[in-house]
């Protein structure tokens, strides 16, 4: 019987590299995609979360695991806190979409570059590589890049200058062992990166699903 993995969305844009990791890695799961955009609206733009933001995290984790999950992915880097709290009463595994991400970026290479679109999320991330660096007991130099004006571009359909923006800013950076693209939704500028830069980012959807599977699939 294929495992049931439900794959939690605060927007849709996470959601095609999601699948198509699946696809590509595991495509015997079974997965099912559950959509809250209404988390992102209701959260401010530096990105605190309220007592309420984790109460509706912890209703949508208890929802999956009454679904009949084998395994939950939460996609929304900025309800790590959110997602870290409620899974301590879920008794199935539950990823954050960064976390097995940040524990392969931390092995590559000891200069890493970390990339985000969405500000608020930024302290998130930063946070779980920084978890991910301890655990590995390594030393590692970590400058941060915040690209302005990329997730404007996405929101209002504009894939090609989200894109674009990530390429050239990325590009500019300078010299980096590993570059970690910080939010699923980022994925696709892969594809205008020059080829030397382009294979040193790591991104989520991967990584993920190799851990999910390694967690449920035995």
């Amino acid at each position: 019987m294929p495992k049931r993995i439900l794959l939690v969305h605060p927007t849709p844009l996470a959601m095609p590299p999601i699948d198509d990791a699946f696809k590509t890695l595991w495509p015997e799961a079974e997965t099912l995609n559950l959509l809250d955009e209404s988390l992102y609206a209701d959260i401010p733009p530096e990105g605190t979360l309220s007592p309420a933001i984790y109460d509706r995290v912890a209703g949508l984790l208890r929802h999956c695991e009454a679904s009949r999950a084998d395994g939950i992915l939460f996609s929304g880097s900025t309800f790590g806190p959110a997602v870290d709290a409620a899974r301590k009463h879920v008794r199935i595994p539950v990823l954050r979409a960064e976390e097995a991400m940040m524990e392969q970026a931390v092995l590559l290479g000891e200069r890493i570059l970390l990339v985000c679109t969405a500000k608020r999320a930024m302290p998130v991330v930063r946070a779980t590589l920084d978890a991910a660096v301890t655990r590995a007991r390594v030393r590692r130099l970590i400058t941060e890049l915040w690209v302005a004006g990329a997730r404007d571009a996405i929101t209002r359909g504009d894939i090609t200058t989200h894109d674009r923006l990530i390429a050239q800013q990325v590009s500019g950076a300078g010299d980096f062992d590993v570059i970690v693209f910080g939010q699923i939704s980022m994925v696709p500028a892969r594809v205008p990166l020059p080829r030397d830069i382009a294979r040193r980012v790591v991104t989520g959807p991967e990584a993920t699903v190799e851990r999910m599977r390694a967690l449920v699939d035995r």
